[in-house]
């Protein structure tokens, strides 16, 4: 998994899904476009 400061989808069967206060990219189709937005600090 990849840490960006911004995620934007790669392809149409991207989804953004919101967990632990964290914004993730995921692809079941192709697992590789994993992606987590790097932004958050959790002390």
């Amino acid at each position: 998994m990849k840490v960006k400061a911004s995620i934007k989808k790669r392809t149409p069967d991207c989804k953004i899904v919101r967990r632990n206060g964290r914004l993730y990219l995921i692809n079941k189709k192709n697992p590789k476009f994993k992606l987590r937005q790097g932004y958050l600090s959790s002390n």
